[in-house]
């Protein structure tokens, strides 16, 4: 690893929750009902935490990078348009004649291209970076897209990049691109980091016929069995699979990351980028604004996996940065929301803030619901009773299921099921993260999070003593948060508050209560609503 990388990798941070928690009271206090600005008011809460204050800095100025680079997989006939498109295009950006360029101006936004890969030897230009790696990438379908340390130094154009624009003012930085078959490469590269099926991830780019996208899809399958990239070595996956500019970019991201400012991600090339860097730096997430869901399939897989939620769907498959541009200004509003909105306190305003216990009619919901208490205490109902004007409703079970040796256990599941209106569908497991990424207008319900977690403890063999339970055991918690968090379904989550119920003096039972406090702590701070039962009458507490 170069000392630019590990320097850069130091500077990262996971994001501070008590920032976060900060913005989350916040919001709560502005002179707005809570939750009605709906994915801004979560923008805000995220970027306190990656700012590690609340409010957080303004996102402005904003600068965008479009990489450039050529691919050596068009020689497999992947894409209709001449490898020459890339040279003549970045010559384009130069002097302002691309649609990133129309929508930068329109949104402020300064445009830096680079040239980290490009194929033809570009005449120097104003406004364009040089910093050719290598003349584009070899065929994947027949060797490493480069070598290792080729996609070392392609990382860390991105990160000078990145310090560069923070340097000269920029406090957002977006990602832009530019490679003709570029699509080819992001498609392998998700496909690697996320486990997905090829033909589920590859899309068809600037526009191919059934003919060429079946032909596409067959080079990607090629190209994984050639290299078995392992998504362990993010390195190696993209020096196998990847593309010069896909490497700059995961830099780009790292290295606005470490400056602690976020990176708005464009499209399917930017969100493969992405799993890249994540596997470098985990907490690198944490600076990630999704820009918009492309149109390439592969870019909603991605944007799943990394628990991320887009600002703006229209369809978009162009590149170079222009979705990240458009979601721009709705980044920037969502700090100035947060900066100077009024507080009903400041305002002279009433807060309308009426307990469920002493409202009448259907009790108030949120976006996301918690809903803690003691055994018996009510807490079921009480979730129940949140989307009890809703037809349908996904139902999370996450508890083990019914066994012959636990008779009692078994008569509490067959009753909570017989309770359950016959319109809403029952998923018995604990892989919650999925079902909150899911985009639908159907509510969800998890309960609870104490049998989830207890089953989440016994899956990474805590109790076992496995070497690295308690890595598997935070990666799980962290990635159950970022999902709630960021989630755009309403939820409502039942959970056990442990200061209200008993817990065995075991140094099980011990690790148990404080493993749940920690959860609930998290998952409240990133809730809408939170509501505390006690002897059957519940108290808003958020």
């Amino acid at each position: 690893m170069s000392a630019v990388l590990e320097e850069t990798l130091a500077a990262i941070r996971p994001a501070d929750q008590a920032a976060m928690r900060a913005a989350q009271e916040r919001q709560s206090r502005l002179t707005k009902p809570p939750g009605s600005l709906g994915a801004l008011e979560t923008e805000s809460i995220r970027l306190a935490g990656l700012a590690g204050e609340c409010p957080p800095p303004l996102a402005e100025p904003a600068a965008v990078a479009v990489f450039a680079a050529d691919h050596g997989v068009h020689a497999q006939g992947v894409s209709p348009w001449p490898q020459e498109v890339t040279g003549q295009m970045v010559a384009n950006f130069a002097v302002g004649g691309a649609v990133v360029n129309a929508i930068a101006r329109q949104s402020g936004a300064e445009v830096m291209v680079v040239d980290v890969g490009v194929a033809a030897e570009l005449p120097p230009a104003v406004g364009v970076l040089a910093r050719k790696v290598r003349p584009g990438t070899a065929d994947i379908t027949v060797e490493a897209a480069m070598s290792r340390a080729e996609a070392v130094r392609a990382i860390e154009v991105g990160i000078e990049v990145a310090r560069l624009l923070y340097d000269t003012g920029n406090r957002c930085l977006l990602t832009g691109d530019m490679g003709i078959a570029n699509t080819t490469a992001s498609a392998a590269l998700i496909a690697a980091f996320t486990g997905a099926d090829p033909a589920a991830v590859t899309g068809r780019g600037t526009g191919i016929d059934d003919a060429m996208y079946d032909r596409k899809i067959q080079v990607v399958q090629r190209a994984l069995s050639l290299h078995s990239p392992d998504p362990a070595d993010p390195v190696g996956v993209l020096a196998a699979v990847g593309g010069l500019e896909h490497a700059a970019l995961a830099g780009f991201v790292l290295g606005a990351a470490a400056l602690r400012v976020p990176v708005v991600l464009d499209g399917v090339i930017a969100c493969s980028a992405a799993l890249a860097a994540r596997a470098v730096a985990a907490d690198s997430v944490a600076a990630m604004v999704a820009g918009h869901r492309s149109a390439e399939p592969g870019a909603a897989i991605a944007l799943a996996s990394l628990g991320l939620r887009p600002l703006v769907d229209l369809d978009l498959r162009l590149g170079e940065g222009s979705g990240a541009v458009l979601a721009l200004p709705l980044v920037q509003s969502a700090v100035r929301v947060l900066r100077e909105v009024a507080t009903f306190d400041s305002a002279g305003v009433t807060d309308k803030n009426v307990s469920p216990a002493a409202a009448e009619g259907p009790r108030p919901a949120g976006r996301r619901v918690l809903v803690l208490g003691g055994a018996r205490s009510g807490k079921s109902a009480e979730a129940e009773a949140l989307l009890s004007d809703v037809d349908t409703v996904d139902y999370v079970a996450p508890g083990p299921l019914p066994a012959a040796d636990d008779p009692e256990w078994t008569a509490r599941v067959a009753a909570h099921r017989a309770s359950r209106p016959a319109s809403w569908r029952t998923h018995e497991t604990r892989d919650l993260v999925p079902l909150l990424a899911e985009d639908t207008s159907v509510p969800l319900m998890v309960d609870c999070l104490s049998t989830w977690l207890s089953g989440v403890m016994d899956d990474c063999g805590l109790w076992a003593e496995k070497p690295d339970a308690d890595q598997m055991l935070a990666d799980r918690v962290d990635s159950l948060v970022s999902a709630w968090q960021t989630t755009g379904r309403q939820v409502v989550a039942v959970s056990n508050e442990v200061g209200s119920g008993v817990v065995p003096p075991t140094p099980a039972g011990r690790r148990f209560r404080d493993e749940l406090g920690r959860v609930n702590a998290r998952i409240a701070a990133v809730s809408d609503q939170v509501v505390h039962m006690i002897a059957g009458i519940p108290t808003r507490l958020k």
